[in-house]
């Protein structure tokens, strides 16, 4: 076995496990029509990876600018992951309210 670090090990442990998690979770929601869809699971977990490949990169001892280019890239996935869920949640309050307003009052 090459003369890896353990901390790097547990590392690519830890990003090969959330890519499996990846690819249940979007196969479970193709089967069963619940829980995340694809989009929204890589929105939520690019950033995660993102992070990991930080740390990887630190502990691998690549220069500066690619550490600063991975956070830069868990940035970027974490304010598409919020605009996503912000998107989402105007969409319910709408819908929501128009269904609400809809309806017409309960009388005893």
């Amino acid at each position: 076995m090459p003369d890896i670090p353990i901390c790097l090990m547990l590392v690519n442990a830890v990003v090969a496990f959330a890519l499996i998690e990846l690819v249940a979770l979007v196969a479970w929601h193709a089967v069963t029509g619940r829980g995340l869809s694809a989009p929204d699971l890589v929105a939520n977990l690019s950033a995660g990876l993102c992070l990991l490949g930080a740390l990887r990169s630190v502990l691998a001892g690549s220069v500066w600018q690619v550490c600063a280019a991975w956070l830069a890239a868990a940035g970027a996935a974490h304010v598409t992951d919020l605009v996503r869920r912000w998107r989402t949640a105007a969409i319910r309050s709408r819908a929501d309210g128009l269904s609400s307003a809809g309806a017409s009052p309960v009388s005893h």
